[in-house]
């Protein structure tokens, strides 16, 4: 039964993949400078399922979190703890893809299965 166990955690892990994250809205912006890439910026909050879904499943699809790891530089903020730096939101979760200036040129509001996030993601890639 451990065998069996310890197989099933070992697929599950080689099928999903972790976004990886700037510490800061500054640091996120001179490593998108320094590698000529996109911020892509979640704003969040606790209690939001639509967070919880698109941080638990989607981002965690190995496919989207290797076209977020590869295109873009990743940031979350919080919308009741982090400054959010000027950017709007109506709901949560939103998505703001910024140039590596800080630039707003792209917005997403709300939660998606892993097809459309990716469509969202190749959209915004295209602009």
């Amino acid at each position: 039964m451990k065998r069996i166990f310890t197989l099933l955690m070992l697929l599950a892990s080689l099928l999903s993949a972790n976004v990886t994250y700037a510490k800061t809205y500054d640091a996120a912006l001179k490593q998108a400078e320094a590698e000529n890439k996109i911020v892509l910026v979640m704003l969040s909050r606790e209690g939001c399922d639509a967070c919880w879904y698109m941080e638990n499943v989607v981002f965690k699809d190995k496919a989207v979190a290797e076209l977020i790891n590869k295109e873009f530089v990743a940031l979350y903020l919080d919308i009741h703890h982090d400054n959010l730096h000027g950017l709007d939101f109506i709901g949560t979760p939103t998505f703001h893809f910024l140039s590596p200036t800080g630039v707003a040129f792209f917005r997403y509001d709300g939660g998606a299965n892993v097809k459309d996030f990716t469509a969202v993601l190749q959209e915004a890639l295209a602009q």
